[in-house]
């Protein structure tokens, strides 16, 4: 009898266990089949620093894109998207290095990010390319990047500060002009894009007079507006920032009258520039700003504001549309047998293909269940180049009566 109770109990025992087992088996089947699916994406940008600002409106928007799938039960089953936000602080190398390596350590596949340019590069030579990690950056405009070797991991929603001055050139050609004189502020960049400018005027047969450097900090600038004035043009061309000294050529210019004409790049379209255009008869200046493509970028303002995000704030448009191309690679992956990341981000985002919009990303899916192609245009009129950046959509514009005036989508 007392054998026979022990028996019992051994029994008893091993049918628990041998449950227990079955159990801890459907579940770790269960968690292996949730953690297949499951995609890691690393929002990489700085949080605090000097950026801090704004970059929560760049990284809701780029949240904004998966929510767009986050609901869909058939979507999840195939791909289920997590959210890692790490903090750069935009001008430290090492906690940029270190974030991304944890990034990667906790198994993300994409990098949404950086957005300080330095600290882009840093990322991306130390980190992301040797760990084959996509990177795909909304707001680094530097021209560093452009000479990166990559190996194809690199790319950029927002177009780089060079960009700029191929579109300036290619308008002062339309406009006629056939020789410039360019003033440009005593910066690095600012001289880049001077030079740049220069070599795309020649191109174009427009020939460059004089190419001069000023300082922000000059009480007087006659010398250097007689020397412009000496060299002659057309028109004159002001690559700088109004807090540069910019603003102070074209005071100078116009209290002389030597110039009729004015050039400007983004950085010098600013309400004070307009306010003093209205005392003389300078219809005749131009010069772009960026801009969206209309459809993408009013459909994009309107999930924005649904979902309570500042669309007006600085490369919110981009993190979305970098959100997107990730999202839409993934799936391309499982419809396509293309298997380089590199060829998949050029399919998804390049023609040809059916046009993709903000909001449009469960309908882009579908296309590609289909094998059909899309090209997504998303909010900022996504195009990339051979190295990975993208052409960027530039509003030409031009000054009459005093107002700024768009001419047209470059």
């Amino acid at each position: 009898m007392f054998n026979d109770y022990y028996h019992k109990k051994i029994k008893a025992y091993l049918k628990i266990l041998l449950l227990s087992v079955i159990y801890i088996s459907i579940f770790i089947s269960k968690s292996h089949a949730e953690n297949r699916n499951e995609v890691k994406v690393g929002i990489l940008l700085g949080f605090s620093g000097v950026v801090e600002s704004i970059t929560p409106s760049m990284a809701d928007s780029a949240e904004l894109a998966f929510n767009e799938i986050s609901n869909d039960a058939d979507l999840s089953k195939k791909i289920k998207f997590k959210i890692q936000r790490a903090d750069t602080s935009c001008s430290n190398k090492n906690l940029a290095k270190n974030s991304a390596t944890k990034l990667i350590k906790e198994g993300i596949s994409a990098i949404i990010g950086a957005a300080c340019p330095d600290i882009t590069i840093e990322v991306a030579k130390n980190v992301s390319v040797p760990k084959k990690i996509l990177m795909i950056s909304p707001a680094d405009t530097s021209d560093e990047l452009i000479n990166l070797k990559d190996d194809g991991y690199v790319f950029r929603t927002t177009p780089p500060k060079l960009r700029g001055s191929q579109i300036l050139a290619d308008i002062t050609s339309d406009r006629g002009i056939k020789k410039v004189a360019i003033t440009y502020s005593s910066n690095q960049d600012f001289e880049k894009f001077a030079r740049a400018y220069s070599k795309a005027l020649n191109k174009n047969k427009i020939e460059t007079s004089i190419m001069i450097a000023h300082n922000n900090n000059t009480n007087d600038y006659s010398k250097h507006i007689s020397a412009l004035t000496a060299a002659g043009g057309e028109a004159l061309a002001v690559i700088s920032d109004i807090n540069l000294g910019g603003d102070q050529i074209i005071k100078s210019v116009m209290d002389t009258g030597m110039f009729r004409s004015f050039i400007l790049p983004d950085n010098m379209i600013d309400p004070e520039i307009i306010d003093k255009f209205k005392e003389k008869n300078l219809k005749q200046s131009f010069g772009y700003v960026q801009g969206l493509s209309n459809l993408g970028s009013e459909k994009f303002f309107n999930l924005a504001q649904n979902s309570g995000i500042d669309s007006s704030s600085p490369y919110t448009g981009e993190s979305y549309d970098a959100a997107a191309l990730i999202i839409l690679s993934n799936f391309a992956k499982i419809y396509s047998k293309e298997k380089s990341i590199n060829n998949i981000i050029y399919s998804v985002a390049n023609k040809p293909g059916i046009k993709i919009f903000p909001g449009e990303i469960k309908k882009a899916i579908n296309i590609l269940s289909e094998g059909k192609s899309i090209n997504y245009e998303g909010a900022t009129g996504v195009e990339f180049d051979k190295v990975g950046d993208t052409l960027g959509s530039f509003v030409e514009v031009d000054f009459n009566k005093g107002k700024l005036k768009s001419k047209k989508l470059r």
